[in-house]
């Protein structure tokens, strides 16, 4: 597991400092977006030189939740693709993160993936057991929710299908057994038809949510490659962002690279373990 206490005070400042500028790297790729409010102090601490310094290790406990939990969604939709029950053409439009679609269809596929545990979190209790103080947490996090259930939207084959494959790649956290009741009582419509424009805005403004690196209005000449190719471009570009914040969570807390190797399985950062202990 890799929750830690901080460190001891006397290389602490040598930390905050190198911790401070990746941030700051992070603050100047978030470009002239808005700021949801959902993001609350954690949304505002990056903005500030002296206070993304002295809550360093706490911005990057959030990084890091906040990644795997992208990773999590990211590595679901390439396997849906993979498996010919999605396709990478939903990645070609931007997203619209505030005015998601009230329909019938959308509401499903968010209700389905909710029954899962790592969709579910408490985002305080799961913050205050990592040790992120009120002072440095957000309200609420949907984005990876979002991304990953218009993802869906833009291209399933099959719901049904979709929800198995989900369930067989167990990566999303426990599947809670009265949330799966109430979803099997409520079975999607086999008239639904998934729709290339669910939830696109007109151009691309962000997820308006810190350090969000799912992809979204790729460029079609990627996604024209073929599968195996784009999956490869496009998780270069994903990872190599959270590998960025997962070396400087290790340098911070110092874990070792072995350690931090081991909690990554086969190249997919599980969410399972620190959801079942929020």
């Amino acid at each position: 597991m890799l929750r830690r206490t901080f460190p001891e005070s006397a290389p602490l400042m040598d930390k905050e400092h190198l911790a401070a500028t990746m941030i700051e790297q992070e603050v100047a790729s978030f470009g002239s977006q808005g700021m949801l409010m959902s993001e609350s102090c954690f949304g505002e601490l990056p903005w500030n030189a002296h206070a993304r310094r002295v809550a360093a290790g706490h911005i990057l406990r959030g990084l890091l939740i906040r990644g795997r939990l992208q990773a999590a969604a990211f590595d679901v939709f390439m396997q849906l693709c993979r498996q010919g029950v999605c396709s990478l053409s939903s990645l070609e439009h931007p997203v619209d993160w505030v005015h998601t679609s009230k329909g019938d269809c959308f509401k499903w596929i968010r209700r389905m993936l909710c029954v899962f545990g790592g969709v579910r979190s408490d985002w305080h209790a799961l913050q205050r057991s990592w040790g992120i103080p009120s002072t440095c947490r957000w309200h609420d996090y949907l984005t990876p929710l979002i991304w990953l259930a218009t993802m869906i939207g833009r291209s399933f084959t099959s719901l049904d299908v979709v929800f198995d494959i989900i369930r067989l790649k167990d990566q999303l956290g426990r599947v809670d057994s009265d949330q799966l009741k109430a979803l099997l009582l409520n079975q999607p419509d086999p008239d639904w038809k998934s729709d290339i424009n669910l939830n696109r805005s007109k151009e691309w403004y962000g997820s308006m949510t810190f350090a969000c690196w799912l992809p979204e209005a790729v460029d079609p000449s990627i996604i024209q490659q073929g599968f195996d190719d784009a999956a490869i471009a496009l998780g270069k570009e994903f990872y190599s962002r959270l590998e960025r914040v997962e070396m400087h969570y290790a340098k911070f807390f110092d874990i070792s690279k072995d350690v931090f190797d081991a909690d990554v399985q086969r190249g997919e950062r599980d969410i399972r373990d620190w959801v079942r202990e929020s």
